[in-house]
């Protein structure tokens, strides 16, 4: 058995404070306000510390801070304007948010705003959870106000579409920059009637998305180059309303609000006896796996979401340790993926 521990092998907090000829409070002190102890102090602690392997217990800590060290984290009804990319969104927050000592919990509440918020208020009255991440936003939406209003720590993924003044905390990706690369691209590959498939204008994520493809084809200049539009709310009405578009708009490149909506684009195209729709690019937004693992694999926006994930951990963080007041607002560019679905024809 080494020197400082204990017969089990496990370093504790007295053994700790042993080994660095200090009191267990010190010790304490170094690990949970480093501020109050001298710098000769807080390194011979921290050599003691890493010498020892030591490894606080977090259970007794949150004993002490009231902590959980969980945040909520809403899985319940898909919104559309994540369906395509909640899973890896989940993935990269889970892992970032393990350094910094938290864990995710699960909340299945349902999809409306009126359900999650009474799932908020169970929690934070049990004090389950020490903060909350909302993994997308719509028009309109109430949860991040009621949030703020009953002090609860929290970062929503998604602009307050409804409300650009907002005080509370949030990352989002710019969309309609994604979009504006996609028109880019297709124009260069030689494509000239674009149709954008999606969901109707909502005067939020949806208007961002259609508005940066028309204003990238506007600003490329592309004598001849046109948008026109297939509405479908639900990605499963493709099958019966994207051969009448192909038909009557005769596209050369479809465009999708999302890799869901792309990914059905390409079944009903593959399905086609039209030797015309072998030549349609298609492409999509999330880089998620359906775009990644489809054959062939399928053009589409990449979220940071590594990058997002940690600016959501480092303000939630900030506002769980009381550390800020300042809220989170940052809007990240995406970046373009090229593949097979949207190679120039004939290639």
């Amino acid at each position: 058995m080494r020197a400082g521990r204990t017969t089990a092998g496990r370093a504790t907090l007295h053994s700790v404070a042993a080994a660095a000829g200090v009191s267990h409070q010190t010790v304490s002190n170094v690990l949970n306000a480093p501020d109050r102890v001298r710098p000769e102090t807080r390194e011979r602690v921290l050599r003691a510390v890493d010498a020892l392997s030591y490894r606080p217990d977090e259970s007794a800590r949150s004993l002490v801070r009231r902590s959980t060290r969980l945040v909520s984290f809403n899985v319940g009804e898909d919104r559309p304007d994540r369906v395509s990319m909640l899973d890896d969104f989940a993935r990269a927050l889970a892992r970032v948010g393990e350094t910094h000592g938290y864990r995710l919990v699960l909340d299945v509440a349902g999809g409306t705003d009126d359900e999650q918020i009474t799932s908020f208020a169970d929690l934070t009255a049990r004090r389950a959870v020490d903060g909350v991440v909302i993994p997308s936003t719509h028009v309109g939406d109430r949860r991040p106000a009621w949030l703020t209003e009953h002090g609860v720590p929290m970062v929503a993924f998604g602009r307050p579409w409804h409300a650009p003044d907002a005080q509370h905390s949030w990352v989002d990706v710019d969309g309609g920059h994604g979009l504006r690369l996609v028109a880019e691209h297709l124009l260069a590959t030689g494509r000239r009637r674009l149709a954008y498939v999606g969901p109707p204008r909502d005067g939020g994520m949806e208007d961002d998305r259609l508005d940066g493809l028309l204003g990238g084809v506007a600003a490329a200049g592309v004598p001849g180059a046109t948008v026109s539009t297939l509405e479908v709310a639900d990605p499963s009405r493709l099958e019966s309303l994207l051969p009448a578009l192909l038909e009557e708009q005769r596209p050369d490149a479809l465009v999708c609000r999302d890799d869901t909506y792309a990914f059905e684009a390409r079944q009903v195209l593959s399905a086609l006896r039209d030797p015309a729709a072998a030549g349609v690019a298609v492409t999509g937004v999330d880089d998620s796996r359906l775009a990644r693992l489809a054959r062939p694999g399928i053009t589409s926006v990449a979220q940071p979401l590594d990058q997002v994930a940690a600016l959501i951990w480092t303000s939630l963080v900030a506002q769980i340790e009381g550390r800020t007041t300042e809220p989170l607002r940052r809007l990240i560019r995406p970046a373009l993926v090229e593949r097979a679905s949207s190679a120039p024809a004939g290639t």
